[in-house]
């Protein structure tokens, strides 16, 4: 027993050792910008439940924010290839926390269409910049244990949010979400400036990492038709990952009528699990060099968790759900942002990242108007189980690619 914990303690110590300076401070910018994210977990059901909207209309609504993703991680990782991570990320920051202040007084359709995809246009050009910058300054056999380290410092800024968020949304009301979504938005910006002005010419865009490109491999990302299907198995995937974020909690309240607060707490109880177990497995598997079992496995659980939903309403399958989806998430997701970052070329590395979170950003575009409008039509039980297919066919697709 004694043995086992000197193990594992071991093992941690090794999971957080070694990161460069440059990881550790997009880290901590993450968990400042993801502590305020209050607004996107409960969009939906603010959309439907305080303004009025049908199930359809939220879902175009909450599309916006797919399309605004979509503009945004093009450009964020164009202009991260041009003037480096460092500038983007400052702007996404900085412009989105003014937006997202300004959208609490949006009510009608059309202005809430609009300044969702605006904001999510600049918010969402932080993730091909964070990306791009992890390959600089990581070699190919580590990128899965820093992609984990931000994915933690995103789960550790998430715990509170969306309990803190469902707590604020039941007792003070909506309007408070924005507000401090766009506050935490505008300090990780000021962060960023007072770190940067430390750094003494040696920014965040200046990668210490150079490799050698793999030959016939400065191709564009549009023209590599392996990198091209494994965006696609990712899209599949992915549209049934986010429904966790917008059908799931429609569900929740509507259907089986757990309020915010419940809801909250289902997503904290996955950042806390994310927070404790995520790095330490990922950097055992790195270790293991066998990652395509854990992909297979992280899809397998990630297609089961939507089961559940097919039973009676109690809270226990609700938790059940959130527990197969929490290690579906843990095993699969550091490796399908990694995998997509090696098989990018060092000088085209922003590029290819873009092609990476626009796959992601069509899912947010696709997924809420297909999927509420899907359920609008021929209930939730078919949805659950054509979500748990759709995986399927992206697990089946995954044993192609080389991880």
């Amino acid at each position: 027993m004694r043995k086992t914990l000197t193990k594992t303690i071991e093992l941690y110590k090794e999971a957080y050792s070694g990161h460069p300076k440059e990881i550790w401070v997009l880290a901590i910018l993450t968990i400042i910008n993801r502590f305020g994210t209050m607004v996107f977990p409960f969009l939906t059901v603010y959309l439907t439940t305080i303004l009025g909207f049908s199930l359809e209309q939220a879902g175009i609504i909450a599309s916006a924010f797919g399309i605004g993703s979509l503009i945004g991680s093009y450009f964020g990782g164009r202009y991260s290839d041009k003037y480096g991570p460092n500038p983007v990320i400052f702007v996404s920051f900085a412009v989105s926390g003014v937006l997202f202040i300004m959208l609490q007084w949006a009510t009608t359709f059309w202005p809430l269409f609009l300044l969702v995809l605006v904001a999510s246009l600049f918010g969402e050009a932080y993730r091909p910049a964070v990306t791009t910058a992890i390959g600089q300054y990581v070699p190919k056999s580590e990128t899965g244990r820093s992609v984990a380290l931000i994915r933690l410092a995103i789960n550790l800024g998430m715990t509170a949010a969306p309990a803190v968020g469902g707590f604020v949304a039941v007792s003070i009301g909506y309007g408070s979400l924005f507000w401090i979504d766009g506050i935490t938005c505008l300090v990780a910006a000021s962060f960023l400036a007072w770190v940067s002005l430390n750094w003494k010419q040696r920014e965040i865009s200046k990668p210490v990492v150079v490799e050698s490109p793999e030959p016939g491999h400065e191709i564009a990302p549009f023209r590599n038709k392996k990198y091209m299907l494994y965006l696609l198995a990712t899209f599949l995937m992915s549209f049934a990952f986010v429904q966790w974020f917008y059908s799931v909690p429609v569900f929740i309240k509507s259907e089986w009528g757990f309020d915010e607060r419940y809801i909250g707490l289902l997503m904290a109880m996955n950042c806390v699990l994310v927070v404790i177990i995520e790095m330490p497995a990922i950097h055992a598997i790195e270790k293991g060099n066998r990652i395509k079992p854990y992909v297979i496995l992280g899809l397998a659980l990630l297609a089961v968790s939507y089961i559940p939903f097919l039973f009676s309403g109690a809270l226990i399958w609700c938790v059940i759900a959130a527990l197969l989806f929490t290690f579906g998430e843990i095993f699969y997701l550091p490796f399908n942002n990694s995998i997509a970052l090696n098989m990018s070329p060092p000088n085209r590395r922003g590029d290819y990242m873009a092609w990476y979170w626009m796959t992601w950003s069509l899912t947010k575009v696709v997924a809420p108007t297909l999927g509420l409008s899907f359920i609008a039509i021929f209930g939730y039980d078919a949805f659950w189980i054509v979500v748990t297919l759709i995986t399927g066919v992206s697990l089946w697709m995954h044993f192609g690619v080389k991880g």
